[in-house]
């Protein structure tokens, strides 16, 4: 198999979620396979970011500035990028905002937030999109969660709670979509560093690769699921993470 069969000329992907890390190199990663990237995010640098980097691969670019946990502009986006592109063959979910507190001490309103920004968002964008794709009989939606959807750890009860859902979304999609042309999978990753996110060398040391990840290694996995390839890959989540999820 060649380069050629990762190829995505001709596709309009549509980049979602509150994730200062994983945007700007995913935006890249898609325009650089051949895609037009729309970006749909609440407005910061790392935003800004993404679309640079769409405009220097010499794509088109849609920069949607919106609140991710509100189901009308999510909708307002998503029919923008179609008026726009024409059709959405790809969406990539990004949302983690990071949140670890003790379960007795976390408020409601902060459980509905962790849970708005991951699974809320998560659902009302494929609710969004999935039609378009089923009209089209193809389509590819992926998530960015973290490992700790399926690992606990302490003082994480919203945000593992979060994750899971966010996986167990991506699982039940799968098969509801199976042999419709949609295939919904999911990139699970480890430790990462980047803006906002400093190396815990104590924690390094407890990565089978001895150091954290860095945002663009995630990438070439969104662009592998992403592309026509993976016709027979569904409901799936795929790890980056050094190995940490092989330990026992």
């Amino acid at each position: 198999m060649t380069a050629k069969a990762f190829q995505l000329n001709g596709k309009a992907a549509l980049v979602a979620g509150e994730n200062t890390l994983w945007n700007p190199p995913v935006a890249e990663a898609l325009a650089a396979a051949g895609a037009d990237v729309a970006l749909a995010a609440k407005d910061s640098p790392s935003f800004q970011e993404a679309i640079e980097t769409v405009n220097r691969k010499g794509k088109k670019v849609l920069a949607l500035p919106l609140d991710v946990t509100r189901p009308v502009q999510v909708k307002g986006a998503v029919r923008q990028v179609l008026k726009e592109f024409g059709k959405i063959d790809i969406l990539v979910h990004t949302g983690d905002i990071l949140f670890f507190k003790p379960f007795l001490k976390i408020k409601e309103r902060e459980l509905k937030k962790v849970l708005d920004y991951h699974v809320s968002s998560a659902w009302h964008f494929c609710r969004a999109v999935i039609p378009a794709m089923l009209k089209q009989k193809k389509g590819r939606i992926i998530h960015v969660v973290s490992g700790l959807g399926e690992r606990g750890m302490v003082n994480g009860s919203a945000y593992c709670l979060a994750m899971g859902g966010v996986m167990q979304l991506t699982r039940a999609l799968a098969l509801e979509y199976a042999g419709k042309g949609v295939t919904v999978n999911a990139v699970g990753t480890g430790w990462f560093t980047g803006p906002g996110r400093p190396v815990d060398e104590a924690l390094a040391r407890y990565i089978p690769v001895k150091r954290f990840g860095r945002p663009e290694e995630i990438a070439p996995l969104v662009v592998y699921l992403a592309s026509d390839v993976t016709d027979f890959t569904t409901g799936q989540v795929m790890f980056v993470d050094g190995g940490v999820m092989a330990h026992a």
